[in-house]
């Protein structure tokens, strides 16, 4: 038997890490003051179909004690639930049944007739969202007027998509994440009954992997229990798990915002001889990196990573090494490159990538990402032309323009345009690239309009931070607000020599180019 199903819990007090419902529900059990539709929401593997099992078992287990909520799990009503062949305990899988017609005859026909053997006919449906619009129409009615001896438990990862008739009628119940602590006991406890040894390095790196979903986690520990070792250690987990710590994780993220280039690149070197699975470390590295942000933002670890006290006391030494701004854009730089690994011929080139261009601040391509209005990163600054004149920053250069609007000609633009791409091809390549097959069309009311012959050309330049980049670039220049537009026209045809085309169509055919 697998060993997430040899775990799962029976009664409600074995279920783990929502224990804010299991007191809800146990007191209404035991109290006989029961909702006639529950609706559990949460993400998937966190238990959500197990309560809704043992509640069923509960409301109908014959030897419950009064004023208790535990069902006895040994007469023949609970063991038929347990097992799933309980014909007063209907369980339906939205998600192949989810047209009208299954919910007329399984549900709203079905539920017309008392319970066979039990005190309630219980309707679990499974992943709900995915019933169809007259689907939930024609659930609602019974929904809002159930009969007495009916009970709804509907059950979803997405409850955004119900409609709100249906989330009205019923009593809500979110499920949440299991934390770290409590999956870690958990998983000791198994380990326990399965009279094995897991070291904590392995059970945290389950956990990390599991994100919070019991059933993974579990699942998990049992491919790697299927080994047949009595001691599991990180070297049987990095076969199955991939090859990723948190402190792996911290130690790049260090040397990164400590703008280590060589130390950097030599530990990415370091890891993918280890074989890393580097999508994975991308992912957890942008955890951290979020965790970071809200950690500088609220004084707060935030708990979505589960951390080691080791790795938070490192964490909170490093929260003064950046601002705001540079976290922002580390995060979106990558984010940027971590989408390039899969196709990468080498998988830790696009983090390599990444390491330069936050270490070299004229890289371009940290340029394009950052924002310049923000005055602790200026964009390299034009020549001033008095010497003696203290240097200004972008966002006072830019106050500046803006109250500058002297209008240019054609003729003026054309005299700075030289020395425009001059700045441009220093800063960003790619661009200068795309601005010479750009040709200058008009300039009207300080607006410079360009066209190009191909649509993506014109994205890149419209690109809002590109945009921002090229008009300020060019603005400095001219000494005055200066906007760019940019349309697309396609490159007429050349007209086909006509004695040739008259020869070609005479013999069948037609000029190709």
């Amino acid at each position: 038997m697998a060993l997430y199903l040899k775990y799962r819990p029976q009664v409600f007090s074995s279920v783990i890490g929502q224990d804010h419902i299991i007191q809800t529900l146990t007191n209404q059990v035991a109290g006989n003051k029961l909702s006639h539709a529950y609706l559990f929401s949460g993400p998937r593997g966190v238990g959500k179909t197990t309560i809704a099992r043992i509640l069923a078992k509960a409301v109908n287990c014959p030897n419950r004690e009064d004023h208790k909520s535990e069902p006895c799990n040994t007469c023949n009503s609970c063991q038929e639930i347990s097992e799933s062949r309980s014909i007063d305990v209907i369980e339906i899988d939205a998600a192949s049944h989810t047209g009208v017609d299954n919910v007329r005859e399984n549900i709203i026909e079905n539920a017309q007739f008392k319970p066979t053997r039990s005190k309630f006919k219980i309707f679990i449906i499974d992943e709900v969202h995915m019933l169809s619009t007259s689907a939930f129409n024609a659930l609602l009615k019974t929904l809002e007027e159930p009969p007495a001896h009916v009970i709804f438990i509907l059950a979803t990862t997405e409850l955004h998509k119900l409609p709100e008739t249906i989330i009205s009628r019923c009593q809500r119940f979110e499920f949440k994440k299991v934390l770290f602590e409590t999956m870690a006991k958990h998983l000791e406890n198994i380990a326990k009954e399965e009279k094995i040894k897991i070291d904590k390095e392995v059970i945290e790196r389950l956990i990390n992997k599991g994100d919070g979903c019991v059933r993974d986690t579990v699942s998990l520990l049992d491919q790697l229990m299927a080994s047949g070792d009595k001691h599991l250690t990180l070297n049987e987990a990095a076969l199955l798990l991939p090859n990723t710590n948190i402190e792996q994780t911290f130690n790049f993220t260090e040397k990164l915002i400590n703008q280590e280039m060589s130390t950097t690149l030599e530990y990415l070197n370091q890891l993918a001889e280890q074989g890393i699975n580097f999508n994975q470390f991308a992912h957890d590295t942008i955890m951290l990196l979020r965790t970071i942000m809200i950690a500088k933002a609220s004084s707060q670890i935030d708990s979505t990573l589960d951390l080691n006290d080791k790795v938070k006391k490192e964490l909170r030494k490093i929260l003064e090494k950046i601002s705001y701004a540079d976290i922002i854009k580390l995060i979106d730089l990558i984010l940027l490159r971590a989408g390039q690994i899969k196709s990468s011929p080498l998988p830790q080139l696009p983090l390599e990538l990444a390491v330069i261009a936050w270490c070299d601040k004229n890289d371009a391509n940290l340029q394009i990402i950052a924002n310049t209005t923000n005055e602790k990163k200026e964009i390299k600054e034009i020549k001033e032309t008095k010497t003696d004149e203290p240097k200004k920053t972008i966002v006072e250069r830019v106050k500046d323009l803006v109250s500058n609007t002297t209008p240019f000609d054609l003729n003026q633009l054309n005299t700075g345009w030289g020395k425009f791409m001059e700045q441009i091809e220093k800063r960003f390549p790619t661009l200068s690239f795309i601005l010479k097959m750009a040709e200058i069309k008009n300039v009207e009311n300080n607006t410079v309009i360009l066209t190009v012959e191909y649509s993506f050309h014109k994205d890149k330049l419209t690109e809002k931070q590109t945009q921002h980049h090229l008009e300020d670039t060019l603005s400095q220049i001219l000494n005055t607000r200066a906007r760019i537009e940019v349309l697309v026209v396609e490159k007429q045809e050349q007209p086909q020599n006509q004695e040739l085309a008259e020869l070609a169509s005479s013999l069948g055919g037609q000029i190709v180019n």
